[in-house]
């Protein structure tokens, strides 16, 4: 695609080489695709720039009304610029347009960047001197446009699922949310995008709209989860004996834990979970009782800390003194009754960790699912990024005041989680893909 600019034929713009007064719509222009998934890199270039440097502005528009905004200036001796290998001279901005759209932040207000359920849409302004050469907008999707999905409403199983192009059966994995009790569906349409049909299910539902769910995060039966893996085992567009789990906080938690459980389930990602079992989360009573049952009864868990000074109770909240004080705190029977067998899985595992998590620090609880690992000669890795916190998510998204929200501080750092959610993506994909031998 081609798009060209409309010069201001009145501003002269000071270079040796051309003014506004001699650039052409037929020289100007932008080559790009029109949309683009959010986990692709944005392939860029600008022809017939009549300056020797421009300044290159993005603006982002998601499901706030807030836009997103940042900029880099770049050299532009040939009147050509290719943002995919371009280095800006201002600050080394490098990654091209991508790199870009991680660093943007909000013109006002804080909190972390909310991409809309379609995406989200990004315009690129080329300008010189205050003044605009050009400008053009890129759509940017959660995966293909050909993607299907339905909602599922069963007695048992709450989501959406979502099939890839082609209508050819595909593998299939089942993707788990963390403690806000929201669906991951962004996450499922782009692992359909890469050809794998995927299910976002509910397992809680805090604002208590489901029957079928617990209304807390206590007491959620794993037969939720296992039932879910074996309904989409059986589905037409659905190939191969082994389903992937995927989860991130408590849902890594809980598809390491399934995943240790069930036959069928082969590949499990965990990003940022635990390889031991936890408390449950309420907001009515403290400590409440388990996350999990089966069979209607408790799976182990290790309990909260009765020293309430390492809670910090005013948002927003640092939970991981308290989860650290807790595993510090619980004997070694209790350790080891709530150590989740992760050898069981049958397939490799990934881990994936912020070592900056401020919710509770997932290293050290992946690294009790590492060394079991290690202990039964599994195949597995366990990703670390030094600089991230709790909120890795998929790549290319503003990465600014994922820090804290107006409820619990996520730790991490901009630049770490731009690191994190990038690296990171490429590898569960190649997990899953394992699915297919």
């Amino acid at each position: 695609m081609t798009e060209e600019t409309d010069p201001d034929d009145s501003a002269s713009l000071g270079t040796g080489r051309k003014d506004t007064n001699e650039i052409t719509r037929a020289e100007f222009g932008f080559e790009h695709p029109t949309t683009v998934s959010v986990d692709d890199s944005i392939g860029l270039t600008i022809t017939g720039i009549a300056v020797d440097t421009v300044d290159v502005r993005v603006v982002l528009a998601g499901q706030s009304d807030r836009d997103w905004e940042s900029n880099a200036t770049y050299d532009t001796p040939d009147g050509r610029l290719d943002l995919e290998s371009a280095t800006s001279t201002n600050g080394g901005t490098t990654g091209g347009i991508t790199d870009l759209i991680q660093r943007a932040t909000p013109a006002e207000g804080s909190g972390p960047y909310e991409p809309g359920r379609d995406g989200d849409e990004l315009t690129v302004h080329v300008e010189y001197d205050g003044q605009t050469l050009g400008s053009t907008t890129i759509e940017r999707t959660f995966g293909s446009r050909e993607i299907t999905s339905e909602a599922v409403t069963s007695e048992s199983i709450v989501g959406r699922i979502y099939e890839p192009p082609g209508g050819e059966p595909a593998p299939a994995v089942v993707v788990l949310h963390g403690s806000d009790g929201t669906p991951a569906d962004g996450i499922a349409q782009l692992l359909a995008s890469h050809g794998f049909v995927a299910l976002a299910m509910q397992y809680f539902d805090w604002q208590g709209r489901r029957d079928s769910l617990p209304a807390e995060l206590v007491e959620v039966p794993l037969e939720t989860v296992e039932n879910a893996v074996e309904w989409v085992r059986e589905r037409n567009s659905v190939r191969g004996p082994d389903v992937g789990l995927m989860g991130s906080s408590k849902g890594g938690e809980l598809a390491l834990l399934v995943g240790s459980r069930l036959e069928s389930v082969g590949p499990v990602v965990s990003v940022n979970g635990s390889g031991v079992v936890w408390a449950g989360i309420s907001r009515r009573e403290f400590p409440p009782g388990p996350s999990w049952t089966t069979d209607g009864e408790p799976v182990s868990y290790v309990p909260y800390t009765d020293d309430r000074s390492v809670w910090d109770v005013q948002p927003p909240m640092e939970m991981e003194p308290g989860y650290s004080q807790s595993f510090e705190d619980a004997d070694e029977g209790t350790i080891a009754e709530a150590t989740i067998a992760v050898e069981s899985i049958g397939g490799p595992v990934l881990l994936v960790s912020g070592g900056a998590d401020g919710m509770w620090d997932s290293v050290r609880l992946h690294e009790v699912a590492a060394t079991r690992l290690d202990q039964h000669d599994c195949e597995y890795e366990h990703l670390v990024y030094p600089d991230a916190g709790h909120a890795i998510t998929a790549p290319y998204l503003p990465t600014a005041n994922r820090e804290r929200t107006g409820q619990f501080v996520m730790g991490g750092s901009a630049a770490g989680y731009a690191e994190a959610d990038s690296d990171h993506w490429q590898r569960v994909v190649e997990t899953f893909e394992t699915l297919r031998a």
